[in-house]
């Protein structure tokens, strides 16, 4: 026997449903990502690859043979699925009233939602999603495999967002997603009508997927490649900031709402899922860079967790909370952290007359790389989890950590350096990591890349969706069997 993890550790992988669902069955169609990826502008100008995810593997009717290669294949007893909103609630259900309160500055403070309210949502909601689901989740229940379900894993139903319009002219735009408070309430109601629904086959909730790349990729990256597209760090501080504000109402109508237990879990246990990284100057003798790659770190690492743990948002980025910046009542709790973990990112200032949050520029990887350009950087896994737990005092989960690889001759490598330093993290530095899910079970739809980038420890077949296992599926099956490193 190698050495060790705890008891009772979860091993698992983790995938999302627009990513996976399509290839088999029903189509999610009402989304605003299936707008963004379909739109014949974005294919011109190469925001998007072109490619259709009704192309994907297949999971919304192939799940009970992916749970098999699973439990038989690697050996796990977890898996992080998530829950497609749009197919749902395809139409609005906005005339579904419920009583919102705002505070000074307009924001939502409080969402009240009754069971006749959630009795109305159920007979708007599309009842053969609702079903599949139930079936998805059972399944995983039966096969003794201990579910994450993540409430918001980034497309938004096309009647709260509309990203073709926010992106020509969002002026104009009267569906503006996350920028609106309406998007706040329906989310609320969303996660409170989920909890209803599954919380006899769901104890372990994930409330949003990675905040701040939601913010970032959408509205401050010059690549504009999520809805809508975007480059306005006042944009980008606005949408983190409704983000941790649903995360605190979605965790309160969760708690509320999920009163079955069915595991140690039980009845919910619900945390926030932050993608954390490593950022560095690019020249640590250019105080320029070191500047840049502090503010970067403090407004992707640190930004968003202070605001859902202490209620602090620092809208103008000076470090500083002032009073009226202290929100207190925001804070509805959080109950472990699930890092998002990839890589270490170089930062280079550039003068591009704009707020200092855009003059940055992300350096390319000059090194051990992946497929996708990120430097393959593994002692950085045990730096962001030693940031997370030192600062916020919660269990952790490692809810992604993975490598584009075509040829896969690099992810055992890879996956073992970071299982390494997971190793030490809990052992030598004591932080309490309950469980780690791999990025991805199988090759996905990558978003905006389509499916060149290749991610899975399957590779799917497009046409007969057969899964072939790589290399790496040996190595990992051994180490979730045995708890331990080789």
């Amino acid at each position: 026997m190698g050495k060790e993890f705890p008891e009772g550790f979860l091993w698992g992988t983790a995938i999302s449903s627009f990513q996976v669902e399509m290839g088999r069955g029903e189509p999610s169609d009402k989304t605003d990502w299936w707008a963004w990826v379909h739109d014949k502008g974005n294919i011109e100008e190469g925001i998007v690859s072109g490619d259709n995810p009704l192309e994907g593997p297949g999971f919304w009717e192939l799940y009970g043979e992916d749970f098999k290669l699973l439990k038989e294949g690697l050996c796990n007893n977890s898996i992080r699925v998530s829950v497609d909103w749009g197919r749902f609630f395809p139409e609005p259900i906005d005339d579904i009233p419920v009583h919102v309160k705002l505070d000074d500055e307009g924001h939502v403070c409080d969402v009240e939602i009754t069971e006749e309210i959630l009795q109305q949502m159920d007979k708007r909601a599309n009842q053969n999603a609702v079903k599949r689901y139930r079936k998805i989740f059972t399944e995983a229940k039966q096969q003794d495999i201990t579910l994450m379900l993540t409430l918001f894993h980034w497309p938004i139903p096309l009647w709260l967002h509309d990203p073709i319009k926010c992106k020509t002219d969002m002026e104009n735009a009267t569906k503006r997603g996350w920028l609106d408070n309406k998007t706040v309430i329906e989310f609320t109601k969303f996660s409170a009508y989920i909890a209803y629904k599954y919380g006899d086959v769901v104890d372990l909730y994930c409330t949003i997927n990675e905040p701040r790349i939601i913010s970032e990729h959408g509205y401050l990256s010059t690549w504009s490649e999520f809805p809508p597209g975007k480059n306005d760090p006042d944009l980008y501080l606005l949408v983190m900031r409704n983000l941790a504000i649903a995360h605190g109402l979605c965790y309160e109508h969760v708690k509320k709402w999920d009163k079955t237990s069915f595991s140690k879990l039980g009845p919910c246990t619900v945390g926030l899922v932050p993608v954390l990284q490593v950022f560095a100057p690019h020249d640590p003798n250019d105080p320029r860079d070191v500047e840049a790659s502090k503010l970067i770190d403090y407004a992707f690492n640190e930004w968003g967790l202070n605001a859902v743990f202490h209620g602090d948002y620092d809208m103008n980025l000076d470090y500083l909370i002032e009073p009226d910046e202290q929100k207190p009542y925001r804070v509805r709790g959080c109950d472990y952290l699930g890092i998002n973990y990839y890589s270490r990112w170089k930062i280079k200032y550039v003068d591009k007359g704009m707020k200092p949050l855009a003059n940055f520029k992300l350096m390319p990887c000059e090194g051990d790389c992946t497929d996708y350009g990120w430097e393959i950087y593994p002692d950085g896994l045990r730096e962001v989890l030693n940031f997370a737990y030192k600062r916020y005092r919660r269990p952790l989960y490692i809810t992604e950590n993975g490598i584009a690889d075509e040829k896969g001759d690099t992810r055992t490598r890879y996956l073992l350096a970071h299982m390494e330093a997971l190793h030490k993290t809990i052992h030598l530095d004591k932080v309490p990591v309950l469980g780690y899910y791999h990025w991805t079970l199988m090759d996905n739809f990558e978003w905006s890349d389509g499916f060149k980038i290749h991610f899975g420890l399957y590779r799917v077949d497009k046409t007969s969706k057969k899964r072939s296992p790589t290399s790496t599926v040996a190595i990992y099956k051994k180490i979730s069997e045995n708890n331990a490193l080789p």
